[in-house]
Parts: C-alpha cells; structure tokens; sequence
C-alpha cells in the first residue's frame, strides 16, 4: 500500500498494511530534529519516520502582517505578540483582542471580514498532484478553520467566549454567523480549486480541558454544532473527510462530534480524565476513527526510550483492531521531547506486531 491506501483503509475502518501515522511539531523541534537526524529538509524528515500525510494549502498573498520579529497581526485583526519561555522556543500570544467590547449583535453582523483575494488558491490542484500516493490534509492555520478557539477567543477573549453563551446569546449567534460568512467560501474555495484532491479537511478548536469539557454539550449543540456541520459538509461536496481536532477530555462529546459528520477525531489525549484507548475504542470505534494517543504529557519528554516503545506497542493492542486509528503524538512535539524518544516512538510503531 501506498500511504494514501494505508489511510483510506484506516479511515473505513478495515486493518492497512501497517498502522498509517500522523506528525505534529512546534517550528523549534522542527530544526532540531531534522539536525539531529541529518534531513535536509522536511520531506526527508517525514521520509525517514515513514509519514503518511502531507499538507496544503493556499498560499496568502493579502495586506502584510508582519510587523517585527516578535509582533504580527492576523488576517482577523488580531494583534499578537511572541513570547519566549526558554532560551530556544516561545509562543504567539494575543495582544489585544479587537471585539472585546463590543456587545452588540449589529456589529458582530458587520465586523470587518477577511477577504477571499488575499489568498492564492491557483497552485492546490498541482500540489496535490505531486503529494498523490500520500493522504493529502488542509494545512495547519488558516487552511484549518476553527471557530470556538479561534478566531472568537481572540476576538472577544477567553473569559467572554465562554460567559456570552449564556449572557449574551444573541451577541454570539450573530459573531458565528458572521464568521461563517467568510468560513464557507473560503473552504468551497480551497476544495473547489484542489478539484477534489484533498482527502482530509481539518477543523481546528478545542471543546475539552484536563478534566472535562470547557462548555456542556447542550451549549456546545446549540451553538457550535450547527457551524462545524456546515463547515464540514462544505468540504464533504468535494469528497474530503472530515477531521476534527480537540485537545482535552471530551469523551461526552464524541457522540455529538459523530452526529455532526466528524470521521477523524484527533487527538486521542490518553492523560485527560476519560480518555482511556480501549474504552474508546470499544465504544465509539466502530463510528469514528482515532488518531493520537502517544502521550506528550509525561511519557515523551520524561520516558526512557524503551517506556516509549512499550507505551506505543500497548496503544497499538488497544486501538489497532479492524482500522480505525492513526499514530500520532496527543499534540505538537514540545522542546521538551528529546530527539531519540521521537525515533522511539515512530520506530515502535513500524516494529509492533500485532
């Protein structure tokens, strides 16, 4: 098989030839383990683990958004700022958050939006044409829509995006709309220019923290559930898959996630409460595919590599019964993970034999 069979025979839930797999990082591990590993770039990086997805998107042509080496301001109107927290990686923060005052629903239905020509959708359909024997994925960003995460928590902020679902209903109705109405064609456009070549849509958000879901499922239903149906279904024209991206523990929502047409529910968080392989696996498993579950909390980055080897081959017990799962770290690759224990990881899981 080649890997995009591998992962279309994972997808509809019948066993590949070898578990298809998934690699996330953040830009710092990037250039540290292609030096390490001696790739030069990162084709051969993803070569050498034998990855099985790649990545596109358009390509932003629009107004310039940088502004320095450490600020920048998006395509939403959100100013952001780089903050280091070690000597050799840091993290993009909002600076300000351009809709934190406003409350009413008439400027939420008129909020500046983002225009479609400040993209360049020309060359997806020959990008996909040369990435063809592998699965071909929406690019991380903009490519990968969210909307509870971002952009509403940069717009309005956290505490805001969690309090007007209940304060101000109709303020947030009419702010999801109105990202929708950018949203929709953005995505009719991407895929329509791929001319259906992209097999996997990604939605990015996060519904779940450590321990539990950061909203209830009956106001996740009213409000997000709508939206993300949408999205997905518009990219289900073209013949995508829909691949929903959460972090946390949201065990209670998978049924929901289900019914909104989501077949890829990534990650699989093995450390937040509830989120056991094996329970998954036999209660949902037959519904959705998994993909995930090589724990970035404790096990990469503190693990010997033999803990990582035998943690991957016990995950591949759970999970790997009649397709349905792909192999992947429970988020970016930190700084933290050593090199040797991303090699562990990908090396165990072309070694298991199940």
């Amino acid at each position: 098989m080649n890997s995009k069979e591998r992962v279309l025979c994972a997808i509809n839930h019948s066993e590949p030839d070898r578990i298809p797999l998934m690699y996330r990082d953040v830009p710092e591990v990037r250039v540290r383990i292609k030096k390490d590993l001696g790739a030069a770039t990162d084709e051969e990086l993803f070569s050498q683990f034998g990855i099985d997805f790649r990545w596109v998107g358009p390509a932003y042509i629009g107004p310039a958004l940088e502004i320095s080496d450490t600020e920048k301001r998006d395509y939403w109107g959100v100013d952001w700022q780089y903050r280091k927290f070690s000597d050799r990686a840091g993290y993009w923060n909002e600076k300000s958050l351009p809709m934190e005052k406003i409350e009413d629903p008439e400027a939420a239905a008129e909020w500046p939006l983002p225009a479609l020509d400040w993209w360049d959708f020309s060359a997806l359909s020959s990008d996909c044409d040369s990435l063809r024997d592998f699965a071909i994925m929406t690019a991380p960003g903009f490519s990968s829509p969210g909307v509870l995460q971002y952009p509403i928590q940069s717009l309005i902020g956290v505490e805001r995006s969690l309090m007007d679902l209940y304060i101000n209903p109709v303020f947030y109705h009419a702010l999801i709309k109105r990202i929708l109405e950018f949203h929709i064609p953005f995505i009719t456009k991407m895929m329509k220019s791929a001319e259906g070549k992209i097999d996997f849509f990604r939605i990015g958000d996060d519904f779940g923290t450590q321990q539990g879901l950061l909203l209830s499922a009956e106001i996740w239903k009213e409000f997000f559930q709508p939206a993300l149906s949408l999205m997905g279904k518009s990219a289900k024209a073209f013949g995508a898959y829909y691949y929903q991206h959460s972090c946390g523990a949201i065990r209670d929502l998978i049924p929901a996630l289900i019914d909104t047409g989501v077949d890829v529910l990534d990650p699989l968080q093995v450390k937040a409460n509830g989120m056991v392989p094996a329970e998954l696996k036999k209660e949902f498993g037959d519904r959705i595919c998994f993909s995930g579950g090589v724990d970035e909390q404790e096990l990469l980055p503190f693990g010997s590599e033999e803990e990582v080897r035998e943690a991957v081959w016990r995950l591949l017990d759970d999970m790997s019964g009649d397709g349905g799962f792909i192999l992947g770290p429970t988020h970016n690759f930190q700084d933290d993970i050593p090199t040797r224990n991303i090699v562990a990881m990908y090396e165990a899981a072309h070694t298991w034999k199940g």
